[in-house]
């Protein structure tokens, strides 16, 4: 049985299918690779009343198309079967290029589109050749960070990291990022996009706290800023999270491990702590920028979550 190959521009994977496992492998459409470098946008409009024109409000990135064209030579029974069952899938799941693997798309894959013909003998196995299309929709346009650095890709599975790694704009280790010490904590999004991000608390504020965005250097001056009022947990809950993303302030309280011993702080319990909120705004972590860092007047914070988003 001949084995499909890997590699960049050949090789990808599909909710943890890798596509020479399957038995395919991806191909150019004739001698070149086709890219939309963006997403599909959307202009917001509105016809100028009784004048020429439109009004231009800007515009949005709806969804992102993908259509990968494939080969396959003799793809055994097993395999053909297999790809009804990976690429008939009515769920979201990972897409990851080879010659990209640090981002991942979440994609819907589409009816796959192939042309083949069958060889066999009476008595054994049908194999198939041919080609073929995938068609993948990702309804949220960008990807996201596979890994935050680059240690946590393995050389052996991974020999082609220099070829992408200053693309990816991942530093080598996490070092002292996103860890809080003295209620300060560097941030760096190594993204193409300003990234949302979680920060939890253990317990309330016992007296009134801003969240801000600085320089590194700068003590004084803020650039962005979120200010609460302090507060008592209600009962239930062990601590809260700022949500920049959906504009909360959420109670939160452990998870529950296999062994019945408590796990991280993590689970919403549908607690709103808004209220509290007295100025200032929800902001993001501006991309390639490593002079940045988030500072936390009071209270106890735990985490700091957020993903590199890339085109």
């Amino acid at each position: 049985m001949a084995i499909a190959l890997k590699g960049d521009f050949i090789g990808f994977s599909f909710n943890g299918y890798r596509s020479e496992n399957l038995g395919i492998v991806r191909v150019s459409d004739g001698s070149r690779y086709n890219e939309d470098l963006l997403p599909t946008s959307q202009d917001k409009t509105v016809q100028v009343p009784g004048g020429d024109g439109f009004y231009y409000f800007g515009s949005d990135y709806t969804q992102r198309q993908f259509n990968i064209n494939i080969a396959f030579d003799s793809l055994t029974e097993v395999q053909f079967r297999k790809l009804r069952q990976v690429f008939g899938t009515k769920e979201l799941g990972p897409l990851i290029f080879d010659e990209c693997p640090y981002k991942y798309y979440m994609v819907k894959s589409r009816t796959p589109q192939l042309k083949y013909i069958c060889f066999g003998k009476e008595g054994e196995s049908r194999v198939y050749k041919g080609e073929g299309t995938l068609t993948f929709t990702a309804y949220y346009p960008y990807a996201k960070s596979k890994y935050k650095y680059l240690k946590a890709f393995d050389d052996n599975y991974y020999p082609n990291k220099m070829e992408w790694a200053e693309a990816s704009g991942l530093k080598e280790t996490l070092e002292t990022y996103d860890t809080f010490n003295n209620g300060i904590s560097r941030v760096y999004n190594a993204g193409d996009l300003e990234a949302d991000f979680i920060l939890r608390f253990s317990g309330g504020l016992n007296k009134d706290c801003q969240i801000d965005l600085r320089n590194v250097e700068d003590t004084v001056t803020h650039l962005a800023y979120l200010k609460l009022r302090k507060f008592d947990l209600i009962s239930g809950d062990v601590g809260f999270q700022i949500n920049t993303k959906k504009h909360l302030i959420e109670g939160l309280k452990r998870s529950t491990l296999s062994d019945g011993k408590l796990g991280p702080l993590e689970v919403l319990t549908g607690t709103l702590y808004n209220k509290y909120l007295i100025e200032g705004d929800f902001f993001k972590i501006p991309p390639r920028d490593d002079n940045k860092k988030i500072g936390v007047s009071s209270g106890n914070p735990q985490y700091l979550l957020y993903d590199y988003i890339y085109y």
